[in-house]
C-alpha cells in the first residue's frame, strides 16, 4: 500500500471513530456534572415504553426552521437543550455516504458540522472513501430510537449519547477487500452552538477506540431482528454484566 493510501485509510478509520465516539466510558462514570447548575436537560418523560424506557416528548425528524441540502435533514434549531437532542438524533442519518449522492451529502455535512479544520478534514476523508474506493456507509438510529443527555448547556455545548447502526458496503483498497459489515454501538454526538445553530464537532485527537461491547456482524452475518434481543446484547459491558439504563430515554413515535 502506498504511503498516500495508508494515510487515507488511517484518516478514514479516524472518521469512523471521531464522528461517533463510543460512549461506554461515559456511561460507567459518575453521572453528576460539575457544572450542573449551568446545565439544562429536557423535560422529564412520564410514560414508559414496552422496552422499559421513559418516553420522550421529542420525535425523530422534528425541530429546525430550515432543511439541509439533502432536502430532509432539519437545521436551524433554537439554543435549547431539547433542540440539542433533536439535532443529535436528526444528524445521525446525514453521516451516511454513497458515490451516487456524495455531492449532496457533502454539502449537508458541511452544513451540520462546526467549521473547524478537523471537521473539514474528516468530511474530505469521508469523500475519499466514498469516491475513490466506492464505499457506501448507511447510518441510522438503532430502533426503537434512544438517547441520553450526558451534559448540556443551552446555547453553548451538548453531549448526547445515542445507539446507532452503521452498515458499510464491501470495498477494495490496493487489491485487498474490506468486507461488508454492520456495527451497532453507543455513540456520542458532540454538539456546539455556532452561527445560531447546533453543529457537530469532532476531533481525531479526542477519538477513542470502539468499546468491547459493540455488536459487529461481518460478511453476511445478520444482526438480530428482535429489538429486545439487540438491546440486551448492547447494554452489557465487556464481561457480560448489564449496563445501567438510567437516564436513557426513548423517542416518541
Amino acid at each position: 500500500m502506498t504511503s498516500r493510501r495508508r494515510i487515507i485509510v488511517l484518516i478514514v478509520a479516524v472518521v469512523a471513530i471521531a464522528l461517533v465516539v463510543v460512549a461506554s466510558v461515559l456511561m460507567s462514570q459518575d453521572q453528576d456534572q460539575s457544572d450542573s447548575s449551568a446545565a439544562t436537560t429536557p423535560t422529564t418523560p412520564v410514560k414508559t415504553s414496552e422496552y422499559g424506557f421513559p418516553i420522550s416528548h421529542i420525535r425523530l425528524g422534528e425541530g429546525g426552521t430550515k432543511t439541509a441540502p439533502d432536502g430532509k435533514t432539519p437545521i436551524g434549531y433554537t439554543a435549547s437543550c431539547d433542540d440539542a437532542v433533536r439535532a443529535a438524533v436528526n444528524y445521525v442519518a446525514p453521516l451516511s455516504s454513497s458515490p451516487k449522492a456524495w455531492d449532496q451529502q457533502k454539502a449537508t455535512m458541511k452544513q451540520i458540522f462546526a467549521s473547524t479544520e478537523e471537521n473539514q478534514e474528516l468530511i474530505e476523508a469521508s469523500g475519499v472513501l466514498t469516491n475513490e474506493f466506492q464505499a457506501t456507509d448507511t447510518y441510522s438510529l438503532l430502533e426503537p430510537g434512544l438517547y441520553r443527555v450526558a451534559n448540556c448547556v443551552e446555547g453553548k455545548a451538548a453531549t448526547i449519547q445515542v445507539p446507532v447502526r452503521v452498515a458499510r458496503s464491501e470495498f477494495v483498497v490496493d487489491g485487498q477487500t474490506s468486507p461488508a459489515y454492520t456495527k451497532i454501538y453507543f455513540s456520542v454526538q458532540q454538539l456546539v452552538w455556532e452561527d445560531n445553530d447546533w453543529k457537530y464537532t469532532a476531533s481525531p485527537t479526542t477519538a477513542t477506540p470502539f468499546s468491547d461491547n459493540q455488536l459487529q456482524y461481518i460478511a453476511g452475518d445478520q444482526p438480530p431482528t428482535n429489538v429486545g434481543t439487540t438491546l440486551n446484547k448492547l447494554f452489557v459491558d465487556a464481561s457480560g454484566n448489564p449496563l445501567s439504563r438510567d437516564g436513557w430515554v426513548q423517542l416518541a413515535k
